[in-house]
Order: C-alpha cells, then sequence, then structure tokens
C-alpha cells in the first residue's frame, strides 16, 4: 500500500464525520420508532434505546433489528452512489455503516450487540448475523474502495474520523443519559 497523496479532499473528512453523528442518530431512532410502533414506551439516547417495560423475545428482536436493518440499508445507498455516481458522500455512508456494525460485533463479546443479540433470539447463536452484516458491508466498502481509487491512508483517516465520532457519541451518552 502506498502513502501518496489522498485521493479524498479534506471536505469528505468534514462530511464523514457529520455522517458518523447522523448514522448513530438515525440507527437508535430506528430502534426507538419500531418499539414504538409496536406499542411500548421507550426511552431513547444517542447511543441506547430501551422500553420502560418487559418485552417479548420477538418484540426485543424487532427492536434490536430495526437499527442494523436502516443501517444496513444505508450502506447499500452509499455503495449504489459510489458505483454510479463515484459519490464520495456514498463512500461516508458505506464507510460509517461498517464501522458502526463491525464495533458493535466486537462489543458483543462482552455484550452482545444488536445483530447478535436477533441471532440468539432467533436461535442462531451468537456470531451467525453479525459475521454475515460485517463480511456483507466489508465486501461493498472493499469494492467501493477501489472504485473511488482509494489509498491507505484515506482509510487510515477515515478511520481516526469515525474513531473520533464514536468516541464522541459513547462519551456524551455516558456522561449525560447514562441508563439506570
Amino acid at each position: 500500500m502506498s502513502l501518496q497523496r489522498s485521493a479524498l479532499p479534506l471536505k469528505f473528512y468534514m462530511n464523514l464525520f457529520f455522517v458518523g453523528i447522523g448514522t448513530f442518530l438515525v440507527h437508535e431512532f430506528a430502534h426507538w420508532l419500531t418499539g414504538v410502533a409496536i406499542g411500548h414506551d421507550m426511552v431513547a439516547t444517542p447511543n441506547h434505546v430501551w422500553s420502560k417495560n418487559p418485552m417479548s423475545a420477538l418484540d426485543q428482536a424487532m427492536v434490536s433489528a430495526a437499527g442494523p436493518v436502516i443501517t444496513i440499508a444505508q450502506g447499500i445507498v452509499g455503495f449504489w452512489l459510489v458505483k454510479n455516481r463515484q459519490s464520495q458522500l456514498g463512500f461516508a455512508l458505506l464507510y460509517m455503516a461498517f464501522f458502526m456494525r463491525l464495533l458493535a460485533a466486537g462489543m458483543s463479546f462482552y455484550n452482545p450487540n444488536d445483530e447478535a443479540r436477533v441471532s440468539q433470539l432467533i436461535g442462531f447463536g451468537t456470531w451467525t448475523i453479525p459475521l454475515i452484516v460485517v463480511a456483507g458491508l466489508f465486501a461493498l466498502l472493499v469494492s467501493a474502495s477501489r472504485n473511488l481509487k482509494l489509498r491507505f491512508r484515506d482509510h487510515f483517516v477515515c478511520y481516526l474520523v469515525a474513531s473520533i465520532v464514536v468516541t464522541l457519541i459513547v462519551g456524551v451518552d455516558a456522561a449525560l443519559w447514562r441508563k439506570g
């Protein structure tokens, strides 16, 4: 891999930052909206959504799946924009979808996250759905990266920006809206 000049301009990274924040908010909103739509009294923060009342396994699976479904859809739209329009914004959408689901899968080693929880609830074991989601988004990301001729430096800076977004969202969430 080369450390040559970046294919992505500074403006892209600023957009990636805001796409990252939006990805979190839309993801959590999808959980909240699904819970409310099926009749639960839901609480939402920038990084957590929960019901004030117990939910059945089916309701838990539906609420847990809603966030990843919208995030995966975001990634697919981003991929389409890259492939059909050479869109850097599309790459930002795809990158944040992948990054968010990869981190969620990693966190599932300690506490089953969305896809892991759904996978458990429907009897597929902890890792089936998370691995499918992360592998699918990774394949799209590799293809989009090749399409835009991105370099190592581009990916490294994307990683840094995405890490800052996650740290900011998780930190603010923990400081201001702790559950319990």
